[in-house]
Parts: C-alpha cells; structure tokens; sequence
C-alpha cells in the first residue's frame, strides 16, 4: 500500500520513501535518503566487512564440502593403507569441490549489478534493523499501514541465494565430467540437502549471521582444531608422524585460514590492528604446550 504524499508532511517510517510521488517501499537496489525522503539509488561499494561477510558465505560452503570429504574418505579406506593413486584421488575431488564454489562466486558477481564486472554495487548496511525491514511497516494513526519492506541492504541479501543456487548447478555439471570415487556419491546427495537447509537459514538469520559471523569463525576452528588434535595426538612423539600425512596437515592449514579470517574480520569492523593476525596459530600453540595434561589418565 502507499499513500499520497500530498496527504503527508513527511514520509514516515524508516524505510518508506517518496518515489513517483507516493509514499512507499523503494525499488530494489534503491533506498530512502533520510534528509529528504526520497528514494535515491544505490551507487556505492560494499564495505571491506560486507565483503568479508559475502566471502564467509562462500567458506561455509567449502568447508562443508571438505569435512564431508574428509569424513567419508576416513570412513571408506578405514584401516587401510592408502595407494598413491586413492590419495591422488581424494586431493582431485578436495580441489574439484573447491573449484565449483569459486566459479559459482566469479558467476554471481558477473550477473550482479554491474552485470558482466567482479564488482559490486550495493546499499550499505547501518544497522540490524536493515535485514528486517518487513518488521517496519509504520501504521498511520493506527487505521492504515504502509508496506515498505524491501531489500535496504542490496544485494547482500538476494546475492546469497543466487550463489547458493549456482553452487547446486555447478555441483551436478562438474561432477558429472569425473568418474565418483567410492565416497562421493554420498557428498553429492548430502548438498542436496546442505544447500536448502542454508538457504533457508539464511533467509531466516541473516542479520544475526552478519554481526557474528567472525566470531563463529573463531569458535569454529577452534572446535575443529581441539577435535583434530585430540583425534591423533596423544603425546609429542604423534606430532611428526601426523605432520607426515597430508590429510592431517590440510586440516590443521584450513583451521587457521578459517581462525586467521574471523580476526581479520572482526579487527576490519572494529577498526583494530592488523598485527592481531599473529594469533591466527595461538589455539594450536596452546594445544601442544598442554598435551601432556590433556591425556586421560590410565585407570589403575
């Protein structure tokens, strides 16, 4: 619904805005100037912290994609002594997962605006409330409301879906140029339902995810480095039998890319020092310096 302007000294609300003299939701990619109330659109960049938000996005579906790789890998040669040609294999389908993420992200920002540029034009985000505009539809002395839920932090909301749906596409097209390995058919039916079940949360929890996903970065490999080490490392003489193997080492080089990005972000939002990246191997560091206490003691 909108209303006149004629009718009203001001637009009210913070997301209505005069556009072809009514009072209404702005179209998408534009949104309302509070000086002036009009809807103006949006000619700038995203921030260094939205970017980092849209490249969390894209980690999440990586990393999901290799722990189920790593999980059904350890499941299928359990016991067995990898060939050199099954751990050739398992490092192709590692890079092969990866590559249908990336060229998913390059397509997106192709078809964006400003189609065919690895750019972005975009509505920046000024507080939690931009995620929910649909919860900010001001009412007219209590008898009339006026609609003005849009998409005010273009296009970081819609672009999610679009990379999620061209993940799927890319996922079924690529994979079908190889031959499966015995554990990726079982990947390929679990992003069936990863990729809804992401969607969907997205579509529900954006704006919580914005704000913390540096800090469920951090929580996140710190929980998969504790569960790494306590898997394989009992005492120090495990350290270079387990630096030997590359699934180990991949795992514990992701964890800190996954650490060291989380601080990135949060230092990026917060405007802190750069210099904090050196934390990045600090839960690994302390794991080590504690193992001789975090083995469970024989019972007698």
């Amino acid at each position: 619904m909108s209303i006149t302007t004629l009718h009203l000294d001001e637009c009210p609300g913070r997301y209505c805005g005069i556009y072809e003299g009514s009072c209404t939701a702005c179209p998408r990619g534009q949104r309302v100037n509070l000086t002036n109330n009009l809807c103006e659109p949006c000619t700038g960049s995203p921030s260094a912290y939205e970017w980092f938000y849209l490249g969390f996005m894209v980690l999440v579906v990586i990393y999901f994609n290799m722990e189920l790789l790593t999980r059904l890998h350890d499941k299928t040669y359990t016991d067995v002594e990898l060939t050199r040609s099954q751990l050739k294999g398992t490092i192709k389908w590692i890079f092969v997962t990866i590559f249908e993420v990336l060229i998913s992200a390059v397509a997106t920002l192709l078809l964006a605006d400003p189609k065919g540029y690895l750019r972005l034009t975009a509505c920046n985000v000024d507080s939690f409330l931009d995620w929910y505009s649909i919860f900010q539809n001001p009412s007219i002395r209590f008898t009339e409301t006026i609609y003005c839920n849009s998409e005010v932090v273009y296009p970081l909301f819609s672009i999610i879906f679009t990379f999620l749906g061209l993940c799927l596409i890319s996922m079924l097209l690529v994979r079908s140029w190889f031959r499966p390995a015995p554990f990726t058919t079982y990947s390929v039916y679990a992003s069936l339902y990863f990729l809804p079940s992401i969607t969907i949360i997205h579509s529900i929890l954006c704006g919580l995810i914005y704000y913390s996903f540096p800090y469920l970065c951090i929580a996140g490999s710190l929980f998969f480095t504790a569960k790494l080490m306590a898997k394989n490392l009992e005492t120090y003489s495990d350290v270079p039998v387990n630096l030997r193997k590359y699934s180990f080492t991949g795992q514990v080089i992701s964890h800190w890319l996954l650490h060291g990005y989380g601080i990135l972000a949060v230092v990026t939002y917060h405007g802190l020092s750069f210099w904090y990246i050196v934390l990045t191997p600090l839960p690994t560091a302390f794991y080590l310096l504690t193992l001789p206490f975090s083995v469970e003691c024989e019972k007698e």
